[in-house]
Formats: structure tokens, sequence, C-alpha cells
């Protein structure tokens, strides 16, 4: 498999909320960097319950529609539009939000996903749903935490 059909897949599993499928095409120690965390998460046993908890709970509508997707070598840069509706756990409606949003990813010698580095306006994000940006900052490091 080549790979753009590699990325195709992993953003429609993504969307589908296929976690097995979206790890499947990870390394197990992957690592992933968020702008709104200020250490990146490492391996597929550490992403699982937190992926399977925001596909589940936090944002359990989330969906990418892809705009531009761009493949040199063993890296892969997506320039993407996610949806979502963010439930805090005060939340009884939700906080939907829209952003725009970029990933970049390397792949390993094996054709596996090792690294991802994502970018989003964390203060257009915030200002969406209407809370602090720390907030969720919290939220993630508690999520990673306890997984």
């Amino acid at each position: 498999m080549n790979l753009e059909d590699t990325m195709n897949q992993y953003w429609q599993a993504y969307s589908r909320h296929d976690l097995a499928t979206v790890l499947a095409y990870m390394s197990e120690d992957v690592v992933i960097q968020f702008p709104t965390s200020d250490q990146p998460s490492r391996g597929k046993d550490h992403i699982r319950p937190v992926w399977s908890m925001l596909f589940s709970t936090v944002i359990p509508d989330v969906h990418q529609e892809v705009a531009t997707t761009v493949i040199q070598g063993d890296t892969a840069a997506c320039e993407f539009v996610e949806t979502g509706t963010l439930h805090l756990p005060q939340d009884v409606a939700g906080r939907p939000y829209t952003m725009e949003m970029a990933s970049f990813f390397h792949f390993d010698d094996t054709g596996f996903i090792d690294r991802i580095r994502s970018y989003w306006d964390t203060g257009s994000f915030a200002e969406q749903i209407g809370i602090d940006i720390s907030v969720i900052r919290s939220m993630q490091s508690r999520a990673h935490t306890t997984a």
C-alpha cells in the first residue's frame, strides 16, 4: 500500500471512529504532539484509552474533511477542517466547533506512522467553545495521566 492510500484510509477510519483501524496504521511507539499539550503522547497503549474517550464521550461526533494531502518521501502533510461538539463534564448540550487544522505524519521504514504533529488555532477553538484554553490543557493532562 502506498502512503496516499494509507492516509486516505487513516482519515476514513478516524471519521468513522474506528479506533482499532486508526491504531493499526501506527507503530507501537508512535509519538503524537498537539498544541494543547506540553508533552507528546507516546505509544499506542497510552493513546488508545485517551482516543477511545475522545470518540465515545468528549467529541463523539468529531469528523475531519481533508482538503489537501502532500506526500514527500516518508512524510505526509494534511490540511483539513475538523468539526465536532465538545462535551465537558458539566455540559448537557455540548459545545460545537469548526477548526482548520494541519497535521504532519512521519512513516517508519515499514510504512507505519511513527510521528504525528498537529496544529490549530487554540485561541479560536477556546473562543468557539466558550472556555479558556487552559481548561482543555488541564483535561488533556488528566486524560494522559490516567491512561
